[in-house]
């Protein structure tokens, strides 16, 4: 009997501690928002943004760790706020009202498919959750892991199409209660099922400001060799300038470091002797300046792609100077 008796003790103990543990036993995250850097509308590069999320699971008694020295935990991930659908997350998107930008969010930095983060059902990525265990050999304390996560926001044509305006844009995306979840179970042995288990909210947000911008590259305006200049000498050169969607711009160049906007000049360094020239936007056209006095500026409205346009040199008829490289330097300036 009274071995019969330290066996029924024995089963009561363990049939306490297994009500007791699964309340006092609990798995914690702490979560972070996924914040882009300033993003350029025109931009052909794709913006990257990480973040960590750290899951703990603390035993509270020794014995604990004998009875459940196991924990399993989950982390689903659904389509969020601002997406164009609740089902397709490949791509996920951010929004500003009805405005959207393409991105996603992967379990490393390959940034494949196969690494969306995922795992919400009726989701496109349903199968890719974040799950792992934690095994406890015994006594009280805590185990942790570090989750990280990379996310990327695609420059397509999705982003440069947009019509951003004069100010810059918020985008963002909420996780809460109906697109990010946290589930845990405490087990003895065998494969832990988070279903079965604690849910947990775990709310963050993804986040990224749009800017509307604009990018110019001028050419080398390269005239060619002239043994004399009792003719007139031409070249050209392009200018390519790329402004965000419905942004108006305007294209102003300085005088150079010889001369003024009406009559700029190419100087040889070594002879101190200048060369007389012109540049505009029409061949022998009015010359291209700030707008003021007999000059003209380049203005146009951005449609998210390059356009090119062509500058026009020109040497007119002049004395001819010493033989030499003659130079100047003009700064093109966009304004939007």
């Amino acid at each position: 009997m009274i071995s019969l008796r330290h066996c029924l003790a024995l089963l009561g103990l363990l049939l306490a501690l297994a009500s007791g543990q699964a309340r006092a036993d609990s798995c914690s995250v702490a979560q972070s928002d996924i914040v882009f850097p300033t993003v350029s509308s025109i931009s052909s590069t794709d913006a990257y943004a990480s973040a960590n999320f750290k899951v703990t699971c603390t035993w509270t008694s020794f014995a604990a760790g004998l009875l459940f020295p196991n924990a399993t935990v989950c982390l689903y991930l659904g389509a969020g706020s601002g997406n164009s659908s609740t089902s397709a997350t490949v791509p996920r998107q951010i929004a500003n009202g009805a405005k959207t930008v393409n991105y996603n969010i992967y379990t490393d930095a390959s940034y494949s498919a196969a690494k969306v983060w995922g795992g919400w059902a009726g989701t496109t990525t349903s199968a890719n959750l974040i799950t792992f265990t934690f095994n406890k050999t015994g006594g009280v304390g805590s185990l942790s892991q570090d989750v990280n996560l990379y996310a990327k926001l695609n420059a397509d044509t999705t982003l440069s199409s947009m019509n951003v305006g004069p100010d810059n844009l918020s985008f963002t995306s909420d996780f809460s209660g109906g697109s990010v979840l946290f589930r845990y179970m405490f087990f003895l042995t065998g494969l832990g099922d988070c279903t079965l288990g604690t849910s947990v909210a775990m709310p963050f947000q993804v986040r990224a400001t749009v800017i509307n911008d604009c990018n110019i590259n001028v050419g080398n305006l390269a005239f060619p060799n002239s043994s004399l200049l009792n003719s007139a000498v031409r070249t050209t050169a392009n200018l390519a300038v790329q402004c965000s969607n419905n942004t108006a711009y305007k294209i102003a160049f300085s005088g150079g470091g010889n001369g003024t906007m009406s009559a700029r000049k190419m100087l040889n360094p070594a002879s101190m002797e200048l060369i007389n020239y012109q540049l505009s936007n029409t061949l022998d056209g009015p010359s291209l300046g700030d707008g003021t006095g007999s000059t003209v500026i380049l203005s146009g409205t951005g449609n998210g792609t390059t356009k090119n346009q062509t500058l026009f040199g020109l040497a007119p008829s002049q004395s001819t100077p010493s033989p030499g490289d003659y130079k100047d330097t003009i700064t093109a300036t966009v304004q939007f």
